[in-house]
């Protein structure tokens, strides 16, 4: 197998579309297509179900699928065990993040990376929490960045690199917006917008008023935060956000500090335990370290000492 057929296979089992697919490798449709084809015939089995409209990956490709990220992850290793030997850092990095943390917090942190080590390339995604820690672990991030803290596994590790406070977001007209900062009893029967159940956010939330009586009425459940601060600004009820984003939100919206539980909240770095001593990897690892201590990442708190 080449492994330029394998990282455009793993491309579009991604998207399941090979339109964009193409767009993120940044080769024309032909040529995925091309690809694809090649490594069929090298397998000599169908990876994709091609008889619907849609692309569905056969059982042969989920197998494929399984294994992939894995050989590339390892390809990448002897590449760095190579660089490190010649004394050179090349290569990409995976950076990954929640989509608050991708807009706001990681940006700074990689133009900081790209200009200190341009001979890296760098690449940024976002997903959910539960994704980012299994793209970790399966070698298709090397990097990401979530909040709170993950449980402790063998094969991966973290580091709390900041703090983030957070807040109550109010419609700006709401009649507690001239407060300098809000609590449960605050906010008992106010109509609140959260994110699903199992969201890191919604646990956010959760603990946030498990010890109190005085919980708020959940009005809405919507499917991500930038949906919840358009329709706090258009009045449609509260949320307890992280500042960053509600930084990220609009004039029609004010940001109260939260004076209850769960706040403020650790920001974690996670890595793979083996890829971790790639060289380009531990550089990255180091640079955050030191703009998160700086503050020069994000204006947030650094974390504290442990």
């Amino acid at each position: 197998m080449q492994l330029r057929h394998l990282k455009t296979f793993v491309a579009v089992a991604s998207d399941l579309n090979i339109t964009r697919a193409a767009e993120r490798i940044h080769l024309a449709q032909s040529s995925v297509s091309e690809q694809i084809q090649a490594l069929e015939a090298d397998l000599n089995a169908a990876l994709f179900d091609r008889t619907r409209r849609k692309l569905k990956l056969t059982e042969a490709g989920q197998r494929l699928l399984d294994h992939a990220h894995e050989l590339l992850a390892r390809a990448d290793e002897a590449r760095a065990a190579v660089a490190a030997a010649a004394n050179t850092i090349a290569g990409t990095l995976a950076i990954g993040g929640l989509e608050t943390l991708c807009a706001g917090y990681l940006p700074p942190l990689l133009a900081y990376f790209g200009t200190e080590h341009p001979e890296v390339g760098l690449q940024l995604r976002s997903a959910g929490s539960g994704d980012l820690r299994g793209a970790v672990r399966s070698g298709a991030l090397d990097v990401c960045f979530v909040f709170g803290e993950p449980p402790d596994t063998p094969e991966l590790k973290h580091e709390v690199v900041a703090e983030e406070e957070l807040v109550v977001a109010l419609p700006a007209g709401h009649r507690l917006a001239g407060q300098v900062a809000a609590g449960p009893n605050d906010l008992r029967n106010e109509p609140f917008l959260v994110t699903e159940q199992g969201c890191v956010y919604r646990q956010m939330f959760e603990a946030a008023f498990a010890d109190n009586g005085a919980r708020p009425r959940i009005a809405v459940e919507l499917g991500s935060i930038a949906a919840i601060q358009k329709l706090v600004a258009e009045g449609a009820g509260c949320a307890l956000i992280p500042r960053i984003a509600a930084e990220a939100g609009n004039t029609r919206m004010v940001a109260l500090p939260w004076t209850g539980a769960n706040s403020p909240v650790p920001v974690s770095m996670i890595w793979h335990n083996r890829r971790g001593k790639r060289p380009a990897v531990r550089l990255f690892l180091d640079a955050a370290r030191q703009k998160f201590k700086s503050g020069g990442a994000h204006p947030l708190r650094a974390a504290p000492s442990r």
